[in-house]
């Protein structure tokens, strides 16, 4: 596959493996039952899909999208599920009514999906032989449309408990589902690990295929020997759907696909594969236009509608227009491993690893001609089931040997062998090529001249044979007769083979344990050596696996034009090296469309009893091919990491209030504090709230990349912190090209705040919000802003369903005497100085209770003069008591103006202004001279600073009282200033601390007058050193400006020097809120009030709800009466005054 380098240098930069399985994983002992069946729904990104447990994608039709792009009814896919293919152990069966005859039996079989197909799996009398849910991996009692599958942010359609990891309770905290706390039962099953939400939407589900029959019924096989009430082929398959919101892979959602031998018979030919009907418009007739083509470079079929024109009589749902139609295409990023072969199959050995054998070589032509066996020559022989090989040097005489249980007679000088040769005339290789032995004695299974030397691809349906491709690529091998590259770990790697075999395991970064989560001392955490469940090691690093690659691929006219229930066609099919191209493709150009569909294969591979083998499967999705390959080139660099993202800021949790002509949301801060797994910094930046009028949100979707396609929500509001990180988003030429030039705005530095009213909305209409937490990216390292999904949808019932960030809320005037709760009044105090009352209103009336409330401080320190004993205290965090109970309602909630933690439909807003250290100054509105005559003094009140010795900002009030009489003295501050303290002096004023107004202290202070006018009293430059009663503390400094015509302060004359006070631990205060009420008498004056809207009705208006786009007819119909009065009768009558109906 090619992949733009440049795009893969940044993608790679930013994805970092994580753990993919836990080491502790139970074996499955359920097995699977069509009573299981389950149907769920991905949409955490601009594709959505509905999808079922038994492994069908884009079925079934009615309860939910179809593949869909950017719109429910925008439907692009008929249905996708996955094929494994087999070859039984080749021996003497029984053939139906016909007993074993002694001669060795090749049977294939093809297990299949229950999909809606001809010959979609159902056996004899209804029975259904194909996979099927293997019970436990679900909810069993959740019975909400499209809710049925384990979705990650879906903690209700988790089980009791997982079946494969028993032990996995849950540790979080309550998660709030339908405006409640809700405490799982169980951690989620995750990708990347225990409880790890890496992405923003992943399903989880297993099948396996004990309702196939067929080879029992068939051949009397039996796949568990330690299990004989077990049919099929003991062939059981994990499944997960990966969805990201991050603005590069929105348009994919990833398929994996865990294939597991689980039985005891070994397999020795198997073939993974994937079948596809397309759908581009999936109504009728839409199927019969589509144009499929496929790009072996990139490994991808695309298929498009050849018109670009989605009929509105098929289709009249799809949006924006009927010409805005794109591409889907099907992407296998993984294929599965071959460990046994002795080949490179993927060419990775030479990729920069540094840890592969310098000795292993390529293939070359002359290999793969065939060969006459001499004496001394050595041979190697394969052990059938381990696959061991032993070098065995040929004798002058004539010899039988075995190698994979094959016998072969060779005679000196005269036994040829070949496998995988070329054959120039027919440009077809060996058919040995793919037997699954080793023909030729080299100890390399099934090496082909046309696969792992020349990569040629030749259609040859058609009347000419079509040469798709045709490139020199050899790649290496294991030369065991000579020991060249044996111990190469690059050769034949696996992800269960207990070697890291690329050596990319890091002691310092993955040495995290088998449950890939640091800190939580499981087994192998910290112990030195990679464990399976660490990063980078085995099952957690997809470079560990010699993956064989896209081996066939077969398009078929028309769609119906296929028996799934026949194995043997099936598997000819997958065969490895059949390719078949649409006819409807000349010259790489599509002449028409046509009602055709597709087969994936890739194989053969041995799948041994107890072995797992992988593929994995992108739906990708574009504007124009450019657009959809430049998708699907990100899919497979988001494979080649292990599908980890940089991930946006958790979700907030949003709550919308419905009022008149308005509709309030507010919601938590969860995402202020969340740490971004991958980067392991904290980078949220602010939110967006998006608003639609269908749950699509589709009136939002405004914003452009530079062709012009549609890719961001237009907010209607954006709160941004205060961080100097503003404007447009600026990347780099490659991420620009990379993002097609899509514009992030990143804020204005507004300020974060967690609510909003939205006062443009009309009484009775749907809307549908969504309040997303975004992240800043980063410009240096190549990483885009990232932002929440936004998930709502309506299922075939009309529900809708909304995740913890979006609302769907209908606006409406309260009913007639409805007297709303008090809101907007300061709490009273009950204690303490500080120059701030907090708030409180009313957000949620509907929540509102009948309650008392204290709120308290809880303080922080700083030292200020190095001496902690003059340490200030400032509150940086407030609780909330319910006096009724003693409880704490919040505990250590910030000091936040206007956007305080909601409680009880209440929040506090506190000025936070005064909470520093530089806030504690004078405060000059409220300082000065108790007589204000012309020619007083004037002041000012600072912090005395030096090198040796510094105040202390005391958050306190002063007076200074002056008399008639030099009865007082300053004060010498020697426990101040020591030596150098300024002498005594008689004066006629004494300063008093005021704070506490209703009881005055004296305090000491210091007097120095620098010049000699006018001694011993007050006048220009004069200085006072405010200290404490004791004398201790070294507070503020008062400088007095004038001249000699100022005034003279007398008797009577006092200066009151007031400083801000922050908020400390001794503030206190009370509030109580009430419930709304009903004023009777309100309601009767407010009769005249009520309103039925629309009014009049007609056929259809805005205030109803359209249908879900896979259903047909009227819809809902709605009229909406407001300003009713509580328990009220509607009498509706027709215009001729006949009565139709008492509401």
């Amino acid at each position: 596959m090619k992949v733009n380098i440049k795009y893969l240098i940044i993608l790679l930069a930013i994805l970092t493996v994580l753990p993919l399985e836990s080491f502790a994983q139970q074996r499955i002992t359920e097995r699977g039952t069509p009573n299981f069946r389950k149907v769920g729904v991905h949409r955490g990104n601009q594709v959505r899909t509905v999808f079922t447990n038994y492994g069908v994608i884009a079925q079934p039709g009615n309860e939910g999208p179809r593949g869909a792009w950017r719109y429910d009814a925008n439907g692009y896919v008929g249905d996708v599920s996955p094929l494994v293919g087999l070859r039984l152990p080749i021996r003497d069966y029984r053939r139906g009514q016909n007993p074993p005859d002694g001669i060795p039996d090749t049977i294939y079989s093809v297990i299949i999906t229950p999909v809606d197909r001809p010959g979609g799996g159902e056996g004899g009398g209804g029975g259904s032989y194909t996979f099927e849910p293997i019970p436990g991996f679900a909810n069993p009692f959740t019975k909400d449309v499209g809710k049925g599958v384990a979705m990650s942010h879906q903690p209700d359609t988790w089980p009791p408990f997982w079946p494969d990891y028993p032990d996995w309770t849950y540790s979080g905290d309550p998660i709030i589902i339908d405006g409640k706390d809700v405490t799982p039962q169980v951690d989620w099953n995750g990708f990347f690990g225990r409880g790890q939400l890496n992405a923003d939407q992943e399903s989880y589900f297993w099948m396996d295929d004990n309702r196939d029959q067929e080879v029992y019924l068939l051949y009397d096989f039996l796949p568990d020997s330690l299990d004989l009430s077990r049919r099929g082929q003991s062939i059981q398959v994990s499944v997960r759907g990966l969805q990201w919101s991050n603005f590069l892979a929105q348009d994919v959602v990833f398929w994996l696909y865990n294939i597991k031998n689980d039985g005891t018979e070994n397999y020795g030919q198997a073939v993974f594969g994937v079948i596809v009907g397309t759908y581009v418009g999936v109504e009728t007739p839409e199927w019969n236009d589509d144009v499929s083509f496929f790009d072996i470079r990139e490994a991808i079929t695309y298929t498009w509608d050849f018109d670009r024109y989605i009929s509105p009589s098929a289709n009249p749902k799809w949006l924006p227009n009927p010409t805005q139609v794109g591409y889907i295409a099907y992407a296998f990023l993984e294929s599965p491993g071959n460990e046994y072969d002795g080949i490179d199959n993927d060419a990775d050995n030479d990729d920069g690893y540094d840890c592969f054998s310098p000795f292993a070589t390529n293939f070359v032509e002359t290999d793969f001609n065939p060969k006459t066996i001499q004496a001394g020559q050595k041979l190697v022989l394969i052990d059938k089931d381990t696959y061991q090989r032993t070098v065995f040097t040929m004798p002058n005489d004539t010899v039988t040997v075995y190698s994979m249980g094959v016998p072969f007679f060779l005679r000196p000088g005269v036994t040829q062998l070949s496998e995988g040769n070329f054959n120039q005339q027919t440009s077809e290789v060996n058919p040995n090529a793919i037997d699954g032995i080793d023909n030729d004695l080299d100890g390399i299974i099934d090496e082909s001249y046309l696969v792992h030397y020349r990569v040629l691809k030749i259609d040859r349906t058609g009347q000419v044979p079509l040469v798709l491709i045709d490139q020199l690529a050899p790649v290496m091998y294991k030369d065991f007769a000579g020991n060249l590259g044996t111990t190469d770990k690059m050769l034949d790697e696996s992800r269960s083979d207990l070697v890291d075999n690329d050596c990319d395991w890091s002691a310092e970064f993955d040495d995290v344990g088998a449950d890939g989560k640091a800190g939580t001392n499981d087994f192998g955490e910290g112990d030195g050596i990679p464990t399976p469940g660490e990063p980078n090691f085995d099952a957690t690093d997809v470079d560990e696996s010699d993956q064989i690659g896209l081996t066939s691929f077969q398009y078929f006219v028309p769609a119906g034009d296929i028996t799934m229930s026949d194995d043997f066609d099936m598997w000819r099919r997958m065969k490895p090296g059949f390719f078949q191209v649409p006819r409807s493709i000349v010259n790489n150009v599509a002449i028409r469309g046509e009602d055709g569909d597709f087969i994936y294969g890739s194989g053969y591979f041995p799948l041994l009893a107890g072995k797992t083998e992988r593929f994995s499967l992108a739906l990708a999705f574009g504007a124009d091919f450019p657009a959809v390959l430049k998708t699907k080139q990100i899919a497979q660099t988001i494979y080649n990491a292990n599908y980890n993202f940089p991930k946006p800021p958790d979700k907030p949790t949003v709550t919308a209030v419905a009022g008149d002509r308005k509709v309030t949301l507010y919601w938590d801060r969860v995402a202020e504090e969340s740490v971004d797994p991958t980067l392991r910094v904290k980078d949220f930046e602010g939110y967006k709230i998006y608003k639609g009028t269908d749950p699509d949100l589709s009136d939002a979707l405004l914003i452009t990349d530079f062709s012009g396609n549609r890719v961001f929500y237009k907010p209607i509001a954006q709160f941004d912190l205060i961080n100097g990180v503003k404007g447009l988003f600026v990347p780099s030429a490659t991420l620009y090209e990379l993002t097609s030039g899509a514009p992030f705005y990143l804020g204005s530095d507004n300020g974060v705040q967690n609510f909003y009213v939205d006062n443009d909305v009309i009484n009775g209409r749907t809307y549908y919000y969504a309040v997303v937490a975004y992240d800043r990216g980063d410009a240096t390292k190549d990483i885009f802003p990232s932002e929440n999904t936004r998930f709502i949808s309506k299922d075939a019932l009309g529900q809708i369903s909304t995740d913890i960030n979006t609302v769907a809320i209908i606006p409406n005037a309260p009913v007639a005497g409805y007297v709303p709760p008090a809101s907007g009044l300061p709490a009273v105090r009950q204690s303490g100085y500080s120059n701030v009352t907090p708030y409180f209103e009313v957000l949620d009336p509907t929540r509102v209770l009948e309650k008392n409330y204290e709120v308290i401080f809880n303080d922080k320190y700083y030292v200020t003069s190095g001496n902690v004993k003059d340490s200030i205290s400032i509150a940086d965090k407030f609780s909330v008591i319910d006096l009724s109970t003693g409880n704490p309602i919040l505990t250590d909630a910030e000091i936040k103006p206007e956007n305080g933690i909601v409680f009880n439909g209440t929040r506090l807003s506190i000025d936070p202004s005064y909470q520093s250290l530089d806030s504690i100054r004078l405060n000059r509105d409220r300082s000065g001279w108790n007589n204000n005559r012309p020619g007083n003094l004037r002041f000012t009140v600072d912090q005395f600073v030096s090198a040796n010795l510094s105040a202390t900002r005391y958050p306190k009030d002063y007076m200074i009282v002056f008399t008639d009489t030099y009865s007082d003295s300053s004060n010498r501050l020697t426990q101040v200033f020591g030596g150098s303290a300024p002498p005594a002096k008689l004066v006629n004023f004494r300063a008093y601390d005021i704070t506490d107004k209703n009881n005055p202290v004296r305090v000491q202070f210091g007097f120095s007058e620098p010049s000699p006018f006018r001694r011993d009293t007050i006048s220009f430059n004069d200085v006072i050193i405010l200290s404490d009663a004791a004398g201790k503390a070294f507070s503020w400094r008062i400088t007095f400006n004038g001249d000699s015509s100022s005034n003279v302060p007398q008797g009577g004359d006092t200066l009151f020097i007031y400083i801000n006070k922050p908020l400390t631990g001794n503030d206190v205060f009370r509030f109580s809120t009430s419930k709304p009420a009903y004023d009777p008498n309100n309601a009767i004056q407010q009769l005249e009030r009520v309103k039925a809207v629309p009014n009049p009705y007609v056929v259809s208006n805005v205030f109803e709800q359209p249908l879900p786009p896979t259903v047909r007819g009227r819809g809902e119909r709605v009229i909406y009466f407001t300003n009713l009065p509580p328990k009220s009768r509607v009498h509706i009558y027709t215009s001729s005054g006949s009565h139709v109906r008492t509401l």
